[in-house]
Protein backbone atom coordinates (compact mmCIF):
# COMPACT_ATOMS: atom_id res chain seq x y z
CA UNK A 1 0.00 0.00 0.00
CA UNK A 2 0.86 3.44 -0.23
CA UNK A 3 0.07 7.48 0.60
CA UNK A 4 0.81 10.77 -1.07
CA UNK A 5 1.74 14.02 1.15
CA UNK A 6 3.71 16.84 0.74
CA UNK A 7 7.14 17.21 1.66
CA UNK A 8 6.84 20.30 4.04
CA UNK A 9 3.46 18.82 5.99
CA UNK A 10 5.57 15.81 7.04
CA UNK A 11 8.84 17.85 7.60
CA UNK A 12 7.50 19.81 9.73
CA UNK A 13 5.59 17.06 11.70
CA UNK A 14 8.70 14.94 11.49
CA UNK A 15 10.83 17.74 12.62
CA UNK A 16 8.35 18.31 15.96
CA UNK A 17 8.49 14.55 16.63
CA UNK A 18 12.00 13.98 16.49
CA UNK A 19 13.19 15.67 19.70
CA UNK A 20 11.30 13.42 21.51
CA UNK A 21 13.12 10.11 20.57
CA UNK A 22 16.18 9.82 22.80
CA UNK A 23 19.40 9.55 22.30
CA UNK A 24 19.92 6.81 24.47
CA UNK A 25 17.70 3.88 25.64
CA UNK A 26 17.59 0.28 26.54
CA UNK A 27 14.53 -0.25 24.31
CA UNK A 28 15.63 0.12 20.83
CA UNK A 29 11.80 0.40 19.44
CA UNK A 30 11.75 3.94 21.22
CA UNK A 31 14.47 4.49 18.51
CA UNK A 32 11.21 4.54 15.80
CA UNK A 33 8.70 6.51 15.01
CA UNK A 34 5.18 4.50 14.94
CA UNK A 35 3.64 5.49 11.50
CA UNK A 36 0.04 4.61 11.39
CA UNK A 37 -1.98 4.63 7.94
CA UNK A 38 -5.56 4.73 8.50
CA UNK A 39 -8.99 6.14 7.23
CA UNK A 40 -6.98 8.53 4.72
CA UNK A 41 -4.71 9.82 8.20
CA UNK A 42 -1.94 9.41 8.82
CA UNK A 43 -1.17 9.20 12.26
CA UNK A 44 3.26 9.64 13.62
CA UNK A 45 4.18 8.78 17.41
CA UNK A 46 7.22 9.16 19.72
CA UNK A 47 7.59 8.52 23.32
CA UNK A 48 10.58 8.63 25.34
CA UNK A 49 8.61 6.42 28.28
CA UNK A 50 8.39 9.70 29.83
CA UNK A 51 6.62 12.02 27.23
CA UNK A 52 4.71 10.83 24.29
CA UNK A 53 3.50 12.78 21.28
CA UNK A 54 1.89 12.00 18.01
CA UNK A 55 0.61 14.22 15.38
CA UNK A 56 -2.13 13.27 12.68
CA UNK A 57 -2.78 14.77 9.18
CA UNK A 58 -4.43 14.10 6.08
CA UNK A 59 -2.81 11.51 3.56
CA UNK A 60 -4.33 10.14 0.12
CA UNK A 61 -3.88 6.29 0.44
CA UNK A 62 -5.12 2.68 -0.94
CA UNK A 63 -5.04 1.22 2.42
CA UNK A 64 -3.94 0.56 6.33
CA UNK A 65 -0.70 -0.36 7.83
CA UNK A 66 1.14 -0.22 11.15
CA UNK A 67 4.76 0.39 11.23
CA UNK A 68 7.71 1.60 12.93
CA UNK A 69 10.61 2.92 11.53
CA UNK A 70 14.17 4.22 12.08
CA UNK A 71 13.36 7.74 13.62
CA UNK A 72 17.17 8.95 12.40
CA UNK A 73 17.15 8.37 9.01
CA UNK A 74 13.17 9.04 8.23
CA UNK A 75 13.35 12.73 9.60
CA UNK A 76 17.20 13.59 7.88
CA UNK A 77 15.69 11.79 4.99
CA UNK A 78 12.39 13.88 5.25
CA UNK A 79 14.06 17.23 6.74
CA UNK A 80 16.56 17.20 3.39
CA UNK A 81 13.81 16.54 0.80
CA UNK A 82 12.85 19.14 -1.61
CA UNK A 83 9.62 21.11 -1.64
CA UNK A 84 7.38 18.68 -4.01
CA UNK A 85 4.69 15.89 -3.30
CA UNK A 86 5.78 11.98 -2.25
CA UNK A 87 4.84 8.95 -2.42
CA UNK A 88 5.78 6.72 0.16
CA UNK A 89 4.75 3.00 -0.59
CA UNK A 90 5.45 -0.13 1.97
CA UNK A 91 6.56 -3.26 0.38
CA UNK A 92 4.74 -5.66 3.16
CA UNK A 93 6.90 -8.94 1.85
CA UNK A 94 10.42 -7.29 1.38
CA UNK A 95 9.16 -5.22 5.01
CA UNK A 96 10.36 -1.76 2.94
CA UNK A 97 9.47 1.86 2.68
CA UNK A 98 10.48 3.60 0.26
CA UNK A 99 9.87 7.41 -0.72
CA UNK A 100 9.71 8.38 -4.09
CA UNK A 101 10.51 11.62 -5.37
CA UNK A 102 10.21 13.03 -9.09
CA UNK A 103 14.23 12.24 -9.12
CA UNK A 104 14.88 9.56 -6.16
CA UNK A 105 14.30 6.57 -3.88
CA UNK A 106 14.83 5.65 -0.76
CA UNK A 107 14.31 2.73 0.51
CA UNK A 108 14.15 2.09 4.65
CA UNK A 109 13.45 -1.31 6.43
CA UNK A 110 10.99 -1.31 9.17
CA UNK A 111 9.67 -3.74 11.83
CA UNK A 112 6.09 -4.27 12.60
CA UNK A 113 5.36 -2.52 16.18
CA UNK A 114 4.26 -5.01 18.31
CA UNK A 115 5.83 -3.75 21.06
CA UNK A 116 5.64 0.17 20.43
CA UNK A 117 5.15 1.61 23.86
CA UNK A 118 1.80 3.34 24.55
CA UNK A 119 0.71 5.71 26.93
CA UNK A 120 -2.08 4.35 29.49
CA UNK A 121 -5.39 6.03 28.48
CA UNK A 122 -6.07 9.25 30.47
CA UNK A 123 -8.09 8.89 33.47
CA UNK A 124 -9.97 12.40 33.38
CA UNK A 125 -9.93 14.03 36.98
CA UNK A 126 -9.99 17.60 34.82
CA UNK A 127 -9.89 18.84 32.05
CA UNK A 128 -9.37 22.82 30.79
CA UNK A 129 -8.91 24.89 27.60
CA UNK A 130 -6.26 27.32 27.31
CA UNK A 131 -4.83 29.90 24.46
CA UNK A 132 -1.68 27.59 22.69
CA UNK A 133 0.29 31.14 22.77
CA UNK A 134 -0.22 31.84 26.32
CA UNK A 135 0.77 28.45 27.65
CA UNK A 136 4.00 28.37 25.59
CA UNK A 137 4.79 31.51 26.74
CA UNK A 138 4.51 30.67 30.36
CA UNK A 139 6.83 27.43 29.73
CA UNK A 140 9.25 29.25 27.88
CA UNK A 141 8.93 31.88 31.01
CA UNK A 142 9.34 29.50 33.64
CA UNK A 143 11.89 27.02 32.04
CA UNK A 144 14.94 28.54 32.80
CA UNK A 145 14.91 29.00 36.48
CA UNK A 146 14.31 24.72 37.01
CA UNK A 147 16.86 22.77 38.96
CA UNK A 148 19.54 21.47 36.80
CA UNK A 149 21.26 19.52 39.40
CA UNK A 150 20.03 16.67 41.13
CA UNK A 151 18.03 18.20 43.75
CA UNK A 152 14.45 17.81 44.36
CA UNK A 153 12.56 16.23 41.56
CA UNK A 154 9.65 18.83 41.92
CA UNK A 155 12.26 21.52 41.74
CA UNK A 156 13.48 20.17 38.06
CA UNK A 157 9.89 20.65 36.79
CA UNK A 158 7.56 23.79 36.54
CA UNK A 159 4.85 24.16 38.87
CA UNK A 160 0.81 24.51 37.10
CA UNK A 161 -0.66 25.37 40.37
CA UNK A 162 -4.39 25.93 39.59
CA UNK A 163 -6.61 28.12 41.57
CA UNK A 164 -10.16 29.19 41.48
CA UNK A 165 -10.00 32.73 40.26
CA UNK A 166 -6.21 32.41 38.55
CA UNK A 167 -3.75 29.68 37.05
CA UNK A 168 0.07 29.88 38.50
CA UNK A 169 3.39 28.70 36.73
CA UNK A 170 6.41 28.82 39.00
CA UNK A 171 10.06 27.88 38.51
CA UNK A 172 12.66 27.31 41.09
CA UNK A 173 16.42 26.50 41.72
CA UNK A 174 16.99 27.07 45.08
CA UNK A 175 18.74 30.72 44.01
CA UNK A 176 16.00 32.18 41.86
CA UNK A 177 12.30 31.59 41.47
CA UNK A 178 10.07 32.91 38.75
CA UNK A 179 6.38 33.61 38.98
CA UNK A 180 3.81 34.14 36.28
CA UNK A 181 0.08 34.79 36.88
CA UNK A 182 -2.79 34.85 35.01
CA UNK A 183 -5.31 36.57 35.98
CA UNK A 184 -8.29 35.51 33.91
CA UNK A 185 -8.91 31.98 34.47
CA UNK A 186 -11.00 30.31 36.75
CA UNK A 187 -11.11 26.62 37.60
CA UNK A 188 -13.46 24.37 39.11
CA UNK A 189 -10.85 22.44 40.80
CA UNK A 190 -7.56 23.67 42.78
CA UNK A 191 -4.63 21.29 42.11
CA UNK A 192 -1.07 21.42 42.02
CA UNK A 193 0.63 19.71 38.60
CA UNK A 194 4.59 19.38 38.36
CA UNK A 195 5.33 19.20 34.36
CA UNK A 196 8.98 17.76 34.21
CA UNK A 197 11.12 20.43 33.16
CA UNK A 198 12.29 18.41 29.82
CA UNK A 199 8.31 17.62 29.09
CA UNK A 200 7.93 21.45 29.44
CA UNK A 201 10.81 22.08 27.24
CA UNK A 202 9.48 20.28 24.33
CA UNK A 203 6.23 21.44 24.46
CA UNK A 204 6.81 24.70 23.91
CA UNK A 205 8.97 24.55 20.90
CA UNK A 206 5.51 22.57 19.14
CA UNK A 207 2.73 25.47 20.38
CA UNK A 208 1.00 27.78 18.38
CA UNK A 209 -1.97 29.99 18.40
CA UNK A 210 -4.63 27.46 18.63
CA UNK A 211 -6.34 26.78 21.78
CA UNK A 212 -5.03 24.14 23.71
CA UNK A 213 -7.22 21.31 25.60
CA UNK A 214 -5.37 20.11 29.32
CA UNK A 215 -6.48 17.26 30.39
CA UNK A 216 -5.03 16.07 33.90
CA UNK A 217 -5.48 12.34 34.46
CA UNK A 218 -3.54 10.23 37.25
CA UNK A 219 -0.43 11.02 37.04
CA UNK A 220 -0.47 12.15 33.63
CA UNK A 221 -1.11 15.36 31.56
CA UNK A 222 -2.34 15.23 28.12
CA UNK A 223 -2.53 18.21 25.78
CA UNK A 224 -4.43 18.26 22.73
CA UNK A 225 -3.96 20.41 19.79
CA UNK A 226 -4.21 21.34 16.26
CA UNK A 227 -3.90 17.53 14.95
CA UNK A 228 -1.73 16.95 17.85
CA UNK A 229 -1.96 14.98 20.99
CA UNK A 230 1.23 15.48 23.44
CA UNK A 231 1.33 13.45 26.66
CA UNK A 232 3.44 13.37 29.85
CA UNK A 233 3.84 12.03 33.01
CA UNK A 234 3.61 14.28 36.04
CA UNK A 235 6.98 14.98 38.55
CA UNK A 236 5.72 12.14 41.66
CA UNK A 237 6.35 15.14 44.50
CA UNK A 238 5.61 17.77 46.62
CA UNK A 239 6.33 21.47 45.35
CA UNK A 240 8.39 23.93 47.95
CA UNK A 241 5.69 26.26 49.30
CA UNK A 242 6.95 28.79 47.21
CA UNK A 243 4.69 32.17 48.31
CA UNK A 244 6.26 31.65 51.86
CA UNK A 245 9.92 32.85 50.05
CA UNK A 246 8.57 35.67 48.31
CA UNK A 247 8.99 39.38 50.20
CA UNK A 248 6.75 41.82 50.81
CA UNK A 249 8.90 44.50 52.18
CA UNK A 250 11.09 45.23 49.66
CA UNK A 251 10.37 48.76 49.45
CA UNK A 252 13.64 50.11 47.82
CA UNK A 253 12.93 50.39 44.26
CA UNK A 254 15.27 51.11 41.12
CA UNK A 255 13.66 51.79 38.05
CA UNK A 256 16.20 51.12 35.39
CA UNK A 257 15.69 50.31 31.18
CA UNK A 258 15.66 46.84 30.60
CA UNK A 259 17.52 47.08 27.22
CA UNK A 260 20.23 49.38 28.47
CA UNK A 261 20.69 47.73 31.19
CA UNK A 262 20.99 43.96 28.98
CA UNK A 263 23.78 45.51 27.02
CA UNK A 264 26.05 46.57 29.95
CA UNK A 265 25.57 43.37 31.66
CA UNK A 266 26.18 41.65 28.48
CA UNK A 267 29.58 43.37 27.95
CA UNK A 268 30.51 42.66 31.86
CA UNK A 269 30.47 39.23 31.19
CA UNK A 270 34.03 39.61 28.96
CA UNK A 271 34.78 40.33 32.34
CA UNK A 272 33.55 38.24 35.32
CA UNK A 273 35.48 35.77 36.96
CA UNK A 274 34.22 32.94 35.00
CA UNK A 275 33.91 30.62 38.50
CA UNK A 276 32.07 32.78 40.84
CA UNK A 277 30.35 34.97 37.83
CA UNK A 278 29.69 37.58 40.26
CA UNK A 279 28.71 41.30 38.88
CA UNK A 280 28.49 44.31 41.70
CA UNK A 281 25.93 46.71 41.63
CA UNK A 282 26.41 50.26 43.22
CA UNK A 283 22.72 51.94 43.45
CA UNK A 284 22.05 55.50 44.20
CA UNK A 285 19.59 58.43 43.60
CA UNK A 286 19.80 58.34 39.82
CA UNK A 287 22.93 56.56 39.17
CA UNK A 288 23.76 52.04 38.63
CA UNK A 289 27.20 51.71 39.17
CA UNK A 290 28.16 48.21 37.66
CA UNK A 291 31.33 46.59 38.16
CA UNK A 292 32.80 43.06 36.81
CA UNK A 293 36.35 41.40 37.49
CA UNK A 294 38.59 38.90 37.13
CA UNK A 295 41.52 39.33 39.45
CA UNK A 296 43.34 36.03 38.08
CA UNK A 297 43.97 37.64 34.89
CA UNK A 298 44.06 41.30 35.72
CA UNK A 299 41.13 42.42 34.13
CA UNK A 300 38.24 44.80 35.13
CA UNK A 301 35.35 46.83 33.80
CA UNK A 302 32.55 49.36 35.27
CA UNK A 303 29.60 51.48 33.72
CA UNK A 304 27.04 53.84 34.56
CA UNK A 305 23.54 53.48 34.17
CA UNK A 306 21.00 56.13 34.87
CA UNK A 307 18.08 54.67 36.80
CA UNK A 308 15.24 55.80 39.30
CA UNK A 309 15.83 55.01 42.91
CA UNK A 310 13.99 56.03 46.13
CA UNK A 311 15.85 55.16 49.60
CA UNK A 312 19.85 55.09 50.37
CA UNK A 313 22.35 54.01 48.88
CA UNK A 314 23.06 50.21 48.00
CA UNK A 315 25.67 47.94 47.55
CA UNK A 316 24.44 44.79 46.06
CA UNK A 317 26.05 41.89 44.34
CA UNK A 318 24.74 38.92 42.44
CA UNK A 319 25.45 36.04 40.02
CA UNK A 320 25.77 37.60 36.74
CA UNK A 321 23.80 34.99 34.67
CA UNK A 322 21.07 35.16 36.66
CA UNK A 323 20.24 38.70 36.36
CA UNK A 324 20.87 38.52 32.92
CA UNK A 325 18.58 35.72 31.93
CA UNK A 326 16.03 37.61 33.48
CA UNK A 327 16.23 40.63 31.86
CA UNK A 328 16.18 38.06 28.68
CA UNK A 329 12.72 37.07 30.34
CA UNK A 330 10.69 40.09 30.51
CA UNK A 331 8.97 41.71 27.73
CA UNK A 332 8.88 45.30 28.70
CA UNK A 333 11.02 48.57 28.07
CA UNK A 334 11.44 49.18 31.62
CA UNK A 335 11.86 46.85 34.82
CA UNK A 336 12.05 47.42 38.60
CA UNK A 337 14.46 45.77 40.80
CA UNK A 338 12.60 45.98 44.30
CA UNK A 339 15.44 45.42 47.24
CA UNK A 340 15.41 44.93 51.03
CA UNK A 341 18.89 44.33 51.89
CA UNK A 342 22.15 43.28 50.46
CA UNK A 343 21.43 39.50 51.89
CA UNK A 344 17.77 39.61 50.89
CA UNK A 345 15.96 38.53 48.20
CA UNK A 346 15.73 40.82 45.37
CA UNK A 347 12.37 40.97 43.11
CA UNK A 348 12.64 41.76 39.68
CA UNK A 349 8.94 42.83 37.68
CA UNK A 350 8.21 43.95 34.61
CA UNK A 351 7.40 48.03 35.39
CA UNK A 352 3.97 47.84 33.19
CA UNK A 353 2.50 44.14 33.48
CA UNK A 354 0.70 42.88 30.64
CA UNK A 355 -2.90 42.81 31.04
CA UNK A 356 -4.33 39.82 33.27
CA UNK A 357 -0.74 38.81 34.62
CA UNK A 358 1.75 39.38 36.52
CA UNK A 359 4.89 38.30 36.75
CA UNK A 360 7.60 37.93 39.60
CA UNK A 361 11.30 37.12 39.57
CA UNK A 362 13.07 36.48 42.79
CA UNK A 363 16.84 36.56 42.81
CA UNK A 364 18.93 35.89 45.75
CA UNK A 365 22.24 37.74 45.99
CA UNK A 366 25.78 36.95 46.57
CA UNK A 367 27.58 38.28 49.70
CA UNK A 368 29.04 41.45 50.20
CA UNK A 369 32.05 42.53 51.96
CA UNK A 370 31.14 45.95 53.13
Amino acid sequence: MEFKINTKELDKAVSQLFPIVPTKTPLEIQNHFLLIVKDNFLTIHATDGNVAYQKTMPVFTDGDISVALPAKLFHDTVVNLPDTDLKVEFLQDERKCVIHTDTGKYFIGYIVPFDFPKFPPVEVVHSFKINGEKLKSALQMTQFACAKEEQRPSMQGILMDLKKDKLVFVSTDGHRLVKLTYEDYTSEVEEQLIIPGKSAEHLSKILDEKDVTVTIGNKLLKFEFDGGIFMTRLVDDNYPNYESVIPLDNDNVMKIDRTEFLKSLRRASFYIHTKLKRIDLEISKDMLSLTAENPEIGSSMNEKLLCEYNSEPLKIAFRHDYITESLEHIDADEVYFKFNSPTRPCLIEPATQKENENLIILVMPMRVNL
